[in-house]
């Protein structure tokens, strides 16, 4: 009977032993809580002030540079490097977004909207088109045969796929169902521009400057490393292939983005934009990626910014993963029946 007696006290003893360790645990997981929790709130805090003095230093240097651009012998220069500006400062928003609350969120952008509406003022005022005042019949002659020339060199280079202007040699408009090669001879570290395309497949060789494209619809541009940027406006149901430093695409619909790029990408008013990773192959593509300086390391291929969407708890629904299964991995058997599926014909460049 002892020996029960015994037992069972043993046993209570270590009950409320075991009460009590709990509790200890408990309440040292709860100070430990609380620890993390006012050290979060600290580096909160921190991020958030060194936001405040980033921003608004980027702000003042933006601003200051758009009112004495009067004073600017290269305003046009000017102007685009506070685009650029203006650009990265909407990138910076974009990405701090998860420690912001939706107020500051929303008035941050409300200054970049107000810098961007006073660069496209300041531009307007300061770039205007040329007027021509025409005092004689002499004068009105004489200016319309330089329209005349104009017009006939303009269609000139359309058809030649050269510009007037020398940092632009190759330019493609209007044209369908064609197949656009360009060798790396005529490419490398030029800027190719392209619009108004629909069924072709375009293939660049070599490490160019910089890639345009403008409304494209159901073409393929496979493409070696651009050594700058890629611009892509009004573009649907297209395949881009590429490789470089900034990407920026603009009201687009349905494509798919095969990327390399060493900054964030940024898409704006678009809807449908998939992603992968490049996976372009062929002879000397290593030497390419040398010549264009792409930093080999860094591809942010899978992180977009969308400046349309600016929501900390949700992913933008307007650009998405491929899937595995959807991915292209033979590029060439792709090119292929492509090119058989819309009998493209090939143009000589």
């Amino acid at each position: 009977m002892e020996e029960m007696i015994d037992s069972g006290a043993l046993n209570g003893k270590e009950k409320i032993t075991e009460i009590l360790n709990r509790r200890h645990k408990e309440r040292e997981l709860h100070i430990q809580a609380a620890k993390l929790e006012r050290q979060k709130d600290a580096e909160s805090t921190e991020a958030l002030q060194y936001f405040e003095v980033a921003f608004e230093e980027k702000v003042k240097v933006i601003r200051n540079t758009l009112e004495n651009v009067t004073s600017s012998e290269q305003k046009a220069q000017v102007f685009a490097d506070s685009q650029n500006e203006i650009y990265d400062l909407q990138r910076y928003l974009s990405a701090s977004t998860f420690f912001l609350n939706e107020y500051r969120i929303k008035v941050c952008q409300n200054t970049i909207n107000e810098l961007s509406k006073l660069l496209d003022t300041l531009r307007n005022e300061l770039l205007p088109k040329k007027k021509f005042g025409f005092k004689s019949k002499k004068i009105v002659k004489m200016i319309n045969e330089k329209d005349a020339k104009d017009q006939e060199l303009k269609q000139s280079s359309e058809a030649t796929g050269t510009s007037g202007e020398n940092h632009i040699k190759w330019t493609f408009s209007e044209r369908v169902g064609q197949l656009i090669e360009l060798s790396a001879s005529v490419v490398n570290d030029q800027t190719i521009t392209a619009a108004k395309l629909k069924n072709c497949l375009i293939r660049i060789e070599g490490h160019p400057g910089s890639l345009q494209f403008a409304q494209l619809d159901n073409c393929v541009v496979v493409c070696g490393p651009t050594a700058r940027s890629i611009f892509l406006d009004d573009c649907t149901d297209c395949k881009f292939v590429v490789a470089c430093q900034q990407l920026r695409c603009h009201r687009s619909r349905d494509c798919d983005m095969y990327l390399y790029v060493t900054s964030r990408a940024i898409i704006e008013d678009c809807k449908g934009i998939r992603v992968a990773c490049y996976n372009h192959q062929y002879e000397n593509i290593e030497e390419d990626f040398k010549q264009s300086g792409l930093d080999l390391s860094c591809n942010n291929w899978n992180i977009l910014d969308d400046f349309n969407w600016l929501s900390t708890d949700k992913p933008s629904p307007n650009w998405s993963l491929l899937d595995a299964e959807q991915t292209i991995a033979d590029w060439n058997s792709y090119l292929h029946n492509f090119q058989q599926m819309h009998s493209l014909t090939s143009v000589d460049h």
